[in-house]
């Protein structure tokens, strides 16, 4: 079903709530078309509540099974579906025909578990703790995409495949003296997977450090989700820039507990995931047409909320796709509805769409992979019918 609309400077954050990742851009072999795509990441740590981020609002069973943290005032996209009013960036992207939601998508991994969750949505393999390597990070090197650099420690999951890949994390602490640096570099230099690392502490230790460090006040500034995303948008609307972009949450999704309705805790991580969009769509300006930024998360939460005002862990969720690569801005989905003869596991809303089948066009549009190519050497997905028109 498809319902239509009615400073050279990595900055990341391990307190915070968001880290950014810029990878390299795409060898030399690749068609110029190829080459200018763009896409954008949104790792959801914790479980984004579907029901609440695109609230079906026009199912009967809706509101009742919510009583208190049901979405009041809905961004309306259609007649059943809507944004929570949060959303306004994404509202203004889907009434410029720049959005799809993806409806009641999950993995066939379904064991409700954070870490074994977060592990499948990282790796693309349904067993977990079974692959070392991401299927992003394998996408960019069936791609022939060149390594890149990860802001966070350790390098996320769902990067590692790519061999020259590595690692830098600044902070806001002063840098090592040049002697110490040196000292340090000298002493690594012996071991082949220490030298590298001693040689970027004594490059750094030359860097000016009225032009290169910041305030802790500027890094906290700097390390907000929005900012996070400003900065990409800067990097990657370049020609020669980064062509991936990875934007992780590490906390606040998982609401047990007063999740809220228009407004609350949930509310808070759909805003700061809307700053995300609003500035990366601002600094991509022209860009923006050959950009796709897509979400993902580990599992949506129940349908009924529990005693305490919030939602368990659960299956289906849902999963926003925008940019100038969307065909048209639709709903995308095999809804059941919720009526209970519906739920799955008399519990969660049924997963009808392979989240990773959205992955997979994803990667089919930004890196120019086929499908038969990302099936055996990517990702374990099932393709579905209900996506076909999604993208250009």
């Amino acid at each position: 079903m498809v319902l239509r609309p009615t400073r050279r400077s990595f900055l990341a954050g391990t307190a915070a709530t968001a880290s950014l990742t810029l990878l390299s851009p795409i060898s030399s072999w690749a068609s110029e078309a190829i080459a200018r795509k763009r896409l954008q990441v949104g790792l959801l740590k914790g479980g984004m509540e579907g029901l609440t981020a695109g609230p079906p609002y026009g199912d009967p069973h809706y509101n009742g099974l919510r009583p208190t943290i049901h979405v009041r005032s809905p961004l309306r996209l259609s007649a059943d579906f809507g944004l929570h009013p949060k959303l306004q960036a994404l509202h203004q992207t889907w009434i410029d025909g720049h959005l799809a939601v993806v409806h009641a998508t999950g993995f066939a991994y379904q064991g409700r578990s954070h870490f074994e969750g977060q592990d499948v949505m990282q790796t693309g393999v349904m067993k977990p703790y079974s692959s070392p390597t991401g299927w992003l990070g394998r996408a960019m090197h069936h791609a022939r995409t060149s390594g890149g650099i990860a802001v966070s420690i350790p390098m996320p999951l769902i990067l590692r495949g790519i061999p020259d890949s590595d690692t830098q994390y600044p902070n806001w602490m002063p840098r090592l003296s040049v002697q110490v640096a040196g000292d340090i570099a000298r002493l690594w230099a012996p071991d082949q997977a220490l030298r590298p690392y001693g040689e970027k502490l004594r490059e750094d230790s030359l860097i000016d450090p009225a032009t290169s460090r910041m305030t802790a006040t500027e890094y906290r500034d700097a390390i907000s989700p929005p900012a996070l995303a400003r900065t990409a948008g800067e990097r990657m609307r370049e020609p020669d820039g980064p062509r991936i972009g990875l934007i992780e949450f590490t906390h606040g999704f998982d609401t047990h507990a007063q999740q809220g309705d228009d407004e609350g805790p949930h509310a808070d991580k759909l805003a700061e995931f809307d700053g995300v969009i609003r500035e990366f769509r601002a600094a991509m300006a022209a860009q923006w047409s050959n950009s796709l930024v897509v979400t993902v998360t580990e599992f949506g939460r129940t349908i009924r909320e529990n005693g305490s005002n919030g939602t368990d862990h659960g299956v289906a969720s849902c999963c926003f796709v925008a940019g100038g690569l969307v065909r048209r801005s639709a709903i995308y989905a095999d809804w059941r509805g919720l009526a209970p003869a519906n739920w799955h596991e008399g519990r969660d809303l049924a997963p009808t769409i392979d989240t990773m089948a959205v992955y997979a066009r994803v990667l089919q549009a930004t890196l120019g992979l086929d499908e038969q190519e990302i099936k055996s050497k990517i990702l374990d997905f099932n393709p579905s019918r209900h996506l076909d028109g999604l993208l250009s």
